[in-house]
């Protein structure tokens, strides 16, 4: 009977502390820290994989599936400044599919103008005396907008429109979503440098360092897999006269508008470069001497049909080619490449411009011919 006694007793004890810690709160805030923790442990694990992706399209899709799985917002839309003034690159989403909803450019200079101030989540309905009217914004159902920032301050916003189901966000959704944002704008300017880096600046094509290098591994990968590519190398016509005639920004102005007309041309695999100055190369992945002829007539086409416009002017330019095939050899190696290619394109001016040459055996010595000829 005493051990009875003395076991309710201790069942009472217990009881009553656990009833106490109850009604102090205290297993509530537990369990909130619990659920801080468990989501803290998710948002490490999330920013690994997230710093893997390459691509800020594939980020993005990282980011809806794990956001899909907390709740879903009516709305939400990434904006991004590409480097080098580039137009406002916009990802939207209704219902987390894919939209062509776009925000007005002048609400996001005006909420980087707040952003920049106080760099923090805001509530859109906080933002009510700083607007004036509706700014374009309503549509989205904005709930919350988050900045974006990296080492030079706010490049971009995250806007998360209401919870489809009508609740108000938990602040532990709110402290998700800032959190990975977070992670996400460091995701995101690493990869605009590393675009940047590899880049041309005036026409955003590929650079001579980034080409090299494909090149050297797309040798490396046909002479593996004994397959076949092709590299095409092109000048244009008379540029010195046309810059000359018109002036550097028409200069200009056409080298942008021929950056346009060889990404049309080509295949989304190829890789197209600003070689230097107004000569321009194509790696063409896995074609013969009939297709990468092809390739580059159908680049000369398109150069020679541009309209560039310029201070109400049309304008026109064409442009030489020279193309040699990389077929499967240990010994060959990009330089050689690079001065096949020009050797071809030296023939094509030579015969009158607004051609194309395809090197073949014998051709190097041809052209060494004619260059001492001509000197």
């Amino acid at each position: 009977m005493e051990s009875e006694s003395a076991g309710r007793r201790v069942d009472d004890s217990f009881l009553n502390q656990f009833n106490y810690l109850q009604r102090s709160g205290a297993l509530d805030d537990l369990s909130l820290l619990r659920s801080e923790n468990r989501l803290l442990d998710a948002l490490i694990n999330d920013a690994a994989s997230l710093f893997t992706l390459n691509s800020i399209e594939q980020m993005l899709d990282f980011v809806i599936s794990r956001i899909l799985e907390q709740f879903i917002p009516t709305h939400l839309a990434i904006l991004i400044e590409p480097p080098r003034g580039e137009a406002l690159t916009q990802y939207c989403y209704v219902n987390l599919k894919p939209s062509e909803e776009r925000l007005p450019a002048s609400s996001y200079e005006r909420i980087k103008q707040y952003f920049l101030s106080s760099p923090y989540p805001v509530a859109y309905g906080d933002l009510a005396a700083w607007r004036d009217g509706d700014d374009g914004l309503l549509r989205f159902d904005p709930e919350i907008l988050f900045p974006m920032c990296g080492i030079g301050g706010p490049f971009g916003l995250a806007l998360l429109g209401r919870k489809i189901v009508g609740t108000p966000y938990t602040d532990l959704e709110r402290m998700y979503v800032d959190k990975f944002m977070r992670f996400l704008s460091i995701g995101i300017q690493n990869s605009l440098h590393h675009e940047s880096s590899i880049t041309d600046a005036k026409t955003g094509l590929f650079n001579h360092a980034y080409f090299t290098q494909r090149l050297e591994q797309e040798i490396a990968h046909v002479a593996r897999h004994k397959t076949m590519a092709g590299l095409v190398m092109l000048d244009v016509d008379h540029f010195k006269r046309f810059n000359d005639l018109w002036g550097h920004l028409a200069g200009d102005a056409a080298l942008n508008e021929l950056a346009r007309a060889l990404k049309r041309a080509v295949r989304s695999e190829d890789v197209v470069s600003r070689f230097g100055g107004e000569e321009f190369c194509v790696l063409a992945i896995e074609c013969d001497g009939t297709k990468l002829l092809e390739v580059a007539e159908r680049i000369r086409t398109a150069i020679a049909g541009m309209e560039i416009v310029y201070e109400s002017r049309k304008l026109s330019v064409t442009a030489s080619l020279g193309c040699c095939l990389i077929p499967p050899s240990p010994r060959l190696s990009a330089a050689r490449c690079l001065e096949m290619a020009d050797k071809a394109l030296y023939l094509s001016k030579l015969g009158g411009r607004n051609r194309s040459t395809l090197y073949r055996a014998g051709l190097l010595d041809r052209a060494e011919a004619l260059r001492k000829r001509a000197v």
